[in-house]
C-alpha cells in the first residue's frame, strides 16, 4: 500500500506548479457557478419583490464573475470543476440565503488565497482575482443583509 501512495505523491509532484493552481481555481469556478444557479432559482423561490430583486443582482454580478473565470480557464485549457455536493437548499428563504451566503463566503476566500499565490506567475491576474473577491466581499455584504431580513421560523 505505501508503495502505491509513493506513486501517486511521485506522480502529483511531477504535475507543475501552475497546473495545480489553474486545477484550484476551476474548483473556485465550479462553486460561483453553482452559486448563480442557486441564487436564481431562489429568486424565483421568493415572494418578496425587494428580496427577488436584490438575490437577481447579486446573481447577475456573480454571473459576470463566472464569465471571467470560464474564460481564464479557458486560456489555460481548463473548465470550471463542479462540486460533488452543493449543499441543501432549505425550506424557507432564510435557510437558503444562508446557504449561498456560506457559499459566496468560500468563494471570496479562495479568490483570496489564489491572488496571493498566483502573483509569482501572474500578477496580471492575481490583480483581477483579487478585485473579484474585494466584489464578492460587497456581494456577500448585501447578501447578508438581505438574509438577516429573512424570518428563520418561517416555512415557505
Amino acid at each position: 500500500m505505501a508503495s502505491g501512495m509513493g506513486f501517486f505523491d511521485k506522480l502529483r509532484s511531477a504535475i507543475s506548479p501552475e497546473t495545480r493552481l489553474v486545477e484550484e481555481l476551476a474548483e473556485v469556478a465550479g462553486r460561483n457557478e453553482i452559486l448563480v444557479e442557486r441564487l436564481n432559482r431562489h429568486a424565483t423561490k421568493c415572494s418578496y419583490p425587494n428580496l427577488k430583486a436584490g438575490l437577481q443582482a447579486i446573481a447577475a454580478r456573480e454571473s459576470a464573475h463566472a464569465k471571467m473565470l470560464r474564460a481564464v480557464l479557458t486560456e489555460r485549457n481548463t473548465w470550471p470543476k463542479f462540486p460533488e455536493q452543493t449543499g441543501h437548499e432549505g425550506a424557507n428563504n432564510w435557510e437558503r440565503l444562508s446557504g449561498d451566503l456560506s457559499i459566496l463566503a468560500a468563494i471570496a476566500s479562495g479568490l483570496r488565497r489564489a491572488a496571493a499565490i498566483w502573483e509569482a506567475v501572474d500578477p496580471a491576474l492575481a490583480d483581477r482575482l483579487s478585485e473579484l473577491a474585494d466584489e464578492d466581499d460587497a456581494c456577500e455584504s448585501e447578501l447578508r443583509r438581505l438574509t438577516l431580513k429573512c424570518d428563520p421560523q418561517a416555512l415557505d
